[in-house]
């Protein structure tokens, strides 16, 4: 992540504004436009996993492919309750937008 190419090649010479300059960042990086599954997955986590379950663990990425969720557990014994809960999981992934790939879930 860089500065926006106009700016980084010295282009322009006067002051800009941060306003200006954190539209053209925003727009580079594409913040703001089209959500990811990554992003709709960590929206959505308590209505995914649970209340309970949402307070100990949390999703950490999606594969290059998207068909694999990480997950990062606090104890041993939340990732036996997760493992447990895959295919419900899963399942619930699975209904949002832009989730439908995610296969697996992998649980650190």
């Amino acid at each position: 992540m860089n500065l926006p190419a106009e700016l980084a090649q010295g282009k322009p010479r006067h002051p800009i504004s941060m306003e200006t300059l954190v539209e053209k960042v925003w727009e580079d990086w594409g913040i703001g436009e089209d959500e990811t599954a990554e992003g709709v997955i960590s929206g959505n986590w308590q209505k995914i996993v649970g209340k309970y379950l949402s307070a100990k663990c949390a999703p950490v990425n999606l594969s290059k492919d998207g068909k694999t969720l990480q997950i990062r557990a606090s104890s041993s014994t939340i990732k036996q309750e997760l493992s447990f809960k895959k295919p419900e999981v899963l399942k619930q992934i699975n209904k949002f937008k832009k989730c439908q790939k995610v296969a697996q879930l992998r649980i650190l």
